[in-house]
């Protein structure tokens, strides 16, 4: 609130991963978006904890989407950060850090 920004969150999910890139929504602002990835061990264990021993939850599926994801960050010029072991707050002090925005004293 000390900044006044505002965050979407925008999952790829399977149907996107035939294609990926930058959804078209995001695109106008892809001069302040970042990404966020996880390790593959904290994705599983997420994944097993919804769809136990699914596809959706298996190890190859999850790296092969990680992999993918961040292979667009990096072909798209997008920043991104690790999450797995961050607090929100840390996530968005990180992400403030990242971007070099001042906070604005009134």
């Amino acid at each position: 609130m000390q900044f006044g920004l505002r965050a979407v969150n925008y999952p790829f999910i399977a149907d996107d991963m035939s294609a990926l890139k930058l959804p078209k929504a995001i695109e106008p602002y892809r001069f302040k978006t970042f990404g966020l990835t996880i390790d593959i061990e904290r994705l599983v264990a997420i994944r097993n904890e919804r769809f136990a021993d699914s596809d959706y939850a298996s190890s190859e599926q999850c790296l092969n989407e990680l992999q993918q994801v961040e292979a667009m960050f990096r072909r798209e010029a997008i920043p991104y950060l690790n999450t797995s072991s961050l607090s929100v707050e840390e996530i968005s002090t990180r992400l403030l850090s990242m971007s070099r925005l001042k906070r604005k004293i009134f």
